[in-house]
């Protein structure tokens, strides 16, 4: 049986509490170490469940299609198959495939990885091995001595060893800082993931909606031009002002006017959709779809403000800044206190190569540092206040961009029910227009009404078709910036390799 030293000698005498503190401090130090700064916790969720008074579900009603807005649902990740039109989605998946601004932004995503790997290295003690060979001849008078000088050969392989010790935890904390900026980056590819598709959606819809537009300006100069010309054979033979051929030229021109300005547009958007999906202005592409291809989509779903700070990209790209700018402050905070570093060499020295193991060539030496930051002149403290004022600046810019995120969702909301509204307007002027110019169709037939008038109700006729091009272009591209508000279906969780996959 075994007496301990304390049963023999009686009472062992305390040590004061300080020095058992200061002890357990020491133990704990050299144990594992203790990071110092600030430990990151995320941000909590917005405060409201809604985005205004709206109820959970809402039925939007528009010109051809009704949408059903609800709070809490998931946001299909590929929706832009819910337009309904192949050719969309051909153009979507040749974007994810050739797009230089996604490829750019996953090299980049590899890059920061890379480098946050590299720092990981700090924690491993770094070994180095050397191999040298010399050939010397000395001169004694170098050294105030006479004599002859000799020639002699010198042989030695060494190894060494550094480990820097992070009792204070600085490099843990620049460790965790560069993964945080790898996080970013992530982010940052799934940023540029929606930027990329929503982009494309947008475009093509702009494309398609300028061709219709095209289309029916086209037929109003048509039109146009056959009223001047008969108010131009009128006017000849004094049945008309020439007042009123001056007016039929000024109604010509600006329509033409507008015709040359939406093909412009047309143009533009074209040129676009290839620069989106990697392509050359001139260079073939998958063919746009017609705006007649593209259906409403019959569900709008809408994250809920606590989903949303998790879905969105650039939410969590701001979070991940957060966190970066948290782990600068103990980067800083740790280079207040002193660092400890272990150097070791070891090795075998000889003149003559077969002699290199040799009991009498060895050498080896351990060298510890301490560095101690005594005097800086006040460097370290103002580092540690701009690390402080960088994570107060990070937590601001964080709120501002879920306060953006949340208005961007309100709004949409908001134009979606408009939309609905002015598509059901711009309906019924048009079947009110269509319905007329019927009517006159059929007094020409019967000799009551002129050519000329039935052209007008013609002309009347096309531009509320032109309203109700417009109505449905602005009402597709409010769905996109709708689901692109809620995030897209982007998990902030998803792998870089995922993104191209979800276009398959």
């Amino acid at each position: 049986m075994c007496m301990s030293a304390s049963e023999g000698r009686g009472p062992k005498p305390k040590r004061p509490r300080a020095a058992r503190a200061a002890g357990a401090v020491v133990a704990c130090l050299f144990a594992g170490g203790c990071a110092v700064g600030p430990n990151f916790t995320p941000p909590g969720p917005p405060k409201l469940d809604r985005y205004s008074a709206q109820p959970g579900a809402t039925r939007l009603e528009g010109d051809d299609a009704a949408q059903t807005v609800e709070l809490g649902r998931p946001t299909d990740p590929v929706w832009w198959r819910l337009f309904g039109s192949p050719a969309l989605d051909d153009l979507v998946a040749a974007g994810l495939k050739a797009s230089p601004t996604l490829a750019s932004a996953r090299q980049a995503l590899q890059q920061s990885q890379d480098q946050a790997r590299a720092g990981a290295g700090v924690f491993f003690p770094s070994l180095g091995g050397a191999f040298a060979a010399t050939r010397e001849r000395t001169a004694p008078l170098e050294i105030g001595d006479k004599g002859p000088g000799s020639t002699f050969s010198l042989y030695t392989l060494s190894g060494d060893i550094n480990y820097a010790v992070d009792l204070f935890g600085g490099e843990r904390r620049n460790v965790e800082a560069l993964n945080a900026a790898a996080d970013q980056q992530r982010y940052a590819v799934g940023a540029a993931y929606l930027l990329l598709t929503g982009g494309i959606v947008e475009a093509a819809v702009a494309r398609a909606g300028y061709a219709d537009e095209a289309d029916t300006l086209a037929d109003i100069v048509r039109l146009d031009t056959d009223q001047r010309d008969i108010l131009d054979a009128e006017y000849k033979a004094g049945a008309a002002a020439w007042s009123a051929v001056l007016g039929a030229e000024e109604q010509l021109a600006a329509d033409r006017q507008s015709l040359a300005a939406v093909r412009q547009q047309q143009a533009a958007a074209t040129t676009l959709l290839n620069e989106l999906i990697g392509r050359e202005p001139a260079e073939d592409a998958p063919p746009p779809p017609a705006l007649g291809d593209l259906t409403v989509p019959a569900d709008a779903p809408v994250s809920l403000p606590s989903q949303l700070v998790r879905q969105r990209p650039d939410i969590l790209q701001a979070e991940a800044a957060l966190h970066q700018a948290s782990a600068q402050v103990g980067v800083a905070t740790a280079a207040l206190f002193p660092s400890i570093s272990i150097t070791g060499d070891y090795g075998q020295a000889s003149n003559a190569l077969a002699r290199l193991g040799s009991p009498a060539g060895l050498f080896w030496g351990v060298s510890p540092t301490v560095d101690v930051p005594i005097f800086r002149g006040g460097a370290l403290w103002s580092n540690r206040r701009a690390a402080q004022a960088a994570y107060r600046k990070a937590q601001a810019d964080y709120r501002q961009t879920v306060l953006a995120a949340l208005k961007q969702v309100a709004d949409q909301l908001k134009a979606l029910g408009a939309d609905a509204e002015i598509s059901a307007a711009n309906r019924s002027a048009f079947d009110a227009a269509s319905l007329d110019h019927a009517l006159a169709g059929a007094n020409r037939q019967a000799g009551v009404i002129a050519d000329y008038d039935v052209m007008t109700l013609e002309i009347q006729t096309d531009r509320t078709r032109l309203g109700l091009i417009a109505a449905k272009s602005q009402r597709l591209q409010d769905v996109v910036a709708l689901y692109l508000a809620c995030g897209g279906g982007w998990s902030g969780h998803a792998q870089d390799s995922g993104l191209a996959a979800v276009a398959q």
